[in-house]
């Protein structure tokens, strides 16, 4: 997972829980919004990483290291065999992307990268892990309004060659739900045949599957096709949007720390992991020395 080549993004390094809360909580990360009644509204989602030089690699990329690997076919033949094996009623008459949402939630190798709406929850993913506690950890802020405007225009121009009438995202939701995302591409298929046209990155609210992914307030992103690089598109698109992609780097030195008040603020594994894992995973740590 890690990179030797310059991460996308503009870099805002913190060195302790309350640089980190001035940032997250700053004009520039949750401006006031006229247009939403003066409310103070986020355009962001975010995604924690425990080792700052990580690039956001999907669990297929890792699985099927090799170049010269055919990814498209190793992910059909996984989904194939996970709706194969799957508890009977488990999907279903269910569409593609509710199956890629279980198979994601349940540890399926997918192109889909984790997100969160909540930016504590990112912090959390950030500085969770104790085998990486020497490393600085990486909490990725996306622009979403940003990012919906780059996918626009160019499911614009698909739909323009294609003469399709797929109706616009836009003014319809913050995010793709599984619906949205059906009815603009039945499947993985076809968001696939898109891909002549450039790379695609989608971002969509998964359904509701258990109470993990509603405490965590996940989000996933996909491009459109599984040998299109996360970072790739990012670092291309930042140059045109400098917004789009924000990384705050947070020194190892203050992971203890934010570890702490996070706990403090009811974000931990009790509460993101619903269970009795969960529960004795943040005993655990709770009351170890590992940190």
């Amino acid at each position: 997972m890690t990179t030797t080549q310059p991460l996308p993004g503009t870099e805002i390094p913190v060195s302790s829980w309350s640089e980190l809360m001035s940032v997250l909580h700053s004009p520039r990360l949750v401006p006031c919004s006229s247009s939403e009644g003066n409310h103070y509204r986020s355009p962001y989602v975010f995604r924690g990483m425990d080792d700052a030089t990580w690039s956001l690699q999907t669990s297929l990329q890792r699985l099927a290291k090799e170049p010269t690997t055919d990814r498209k076919k190793i992910e059909r033949s996984l989904i194939r065999s996970f709706r194969k094996y799957a508890s009977a009623g488990a999907f279903d008459d269910k569409s593609e992307w509710y199956v890629l949402a279980v198979a994601q939630h349940n540890g399926l190798p997918t192109r889909v990268l984790d997100w969160t709406a909540s930016p504590l929850v990112g912090a959390h993913f950030s500085c969770g892990d104790e085998t990486h506690k020497k490393a600085k950890g990486a909490l990725w802020c996306l622009h979403v309004d940003l990012l919906r405007e780059i996918n626009e225009q160019k499911i614009r121009e698909i739909n323009e060659q294609k003469k399709s009438a797929a109706a616009s995202l836009r003014g319809i939701a913050w995010v793709y739900d599984t619906r949205l995302l059906e009815d603009r591409f039945a499947g993985l298929d076809e968001l696939d045949a898109s891909r002549p046209d450039g790379p695609l990155m989608l971002l969509w609210e998964p359904p509701s599957l258990d109470s993990r992914i509603a405490n965590q307030h996940g989000l996933l992103s996909l491009m459109n096709h599984p040998e299109e690089s996360h970072t790739a598109f990012l670092e291309e698109q930042c140059r045109a949007y400098p917004e789009l992609l924000l990384r705050v780097v947070i020194d190892a030195e203050a992971k203890s720390e934010i570890r702490d008040m996070l706990d403090q603020n009811g974000i931990s594994e009790r509460t993101l992991f619903p269970g009795l894992p969960g529960l004795c995973d943040w005993l655990k740590r709770y009351y170890g020395n590992a940190w």
